[in-house]
């Protein structure tokens, strides 16, 4: 338990400071860039508030899976997934306008503030990301509901696959980066 309290400490104290980088360096650009960035930040809300209602109704179908059709429960859930991709361009957007990638603390990692190219490449990620994250999961519920049986199996096998290659990936990495750990230690 101590460890996690001290671990927690800088971590939240990084997170402020990086937010106070990300103000100080919104406040050095142009107006114009300033007025972008305020919209964005509304229009990543708006994204999140598309990504809450889609889970409310996804929920409603699903506790009143007795009074609708069968195939709105799975088709609800998919369209949630899909949902995030509005949200993903938004802030793809406002880092490849501000050139600044939001600070974004994750858990065990250290936080840290991208500009310039690193953080327009982010920003495309982030766009290309959401795409392909809409695409699949629309087609996923575009399936369903028109009972494409071909369609469906050939997007669980796509997924088979990419949880196959992504876990010996992960796997791999996992392994070899416990080796150069241990190589570093002894050292």
């Amino acid at each position: 338990m101590y460890n996690q309290v001290s671990v927690q400490g800088p971590v939240i104290e990084s997170k402020q400071d990086l937010r106070a980088q990300l103000a100080q360096y919104v406040a050095q650009q142009p107006e114009s860039t300033q007025a972008h960035h305020k919209w964005m930040k509304r229009l990543q809300v708006a994204g999140a508030g598309i990504m809450v209602v889609a889970f409310i109704v996804a929920m409603y179908v699903s506790v009143a899976w007795k009074s609708v059709n069968p195939l709105m429960i799975p088709i609800a859930w998919f369209l949630f997934a899909a949902s995030a991709a509005p949200a993903l361009i938004f802030v793809g957007l406002d880092a490849i306008t501000l050139r600044a990638f939001p600070p974004v603390v994750l858990p065990g990692k250290q936080p840290r503030f991208v500009t310039g190219q690193g953080a327009v490449w982010t920003g495309w990620a982030f766009i290309l990301l959401a795409l392909v994250v809409a695409a699949f999961w629309g087609t996923f519920a575009y399936a369903v509901g028109t009972l494409d049986l071909a369609m469906i199996a050939r997007l669980a096998t796509i997924v088979g696959i990419i949880m196959g290659v992504g876990m010996a990936i992960s796997i791999t990495v996992s392994i070899l980066y416990s080796i150069f750990r241990a190589i570093a230690r002894s050292r």
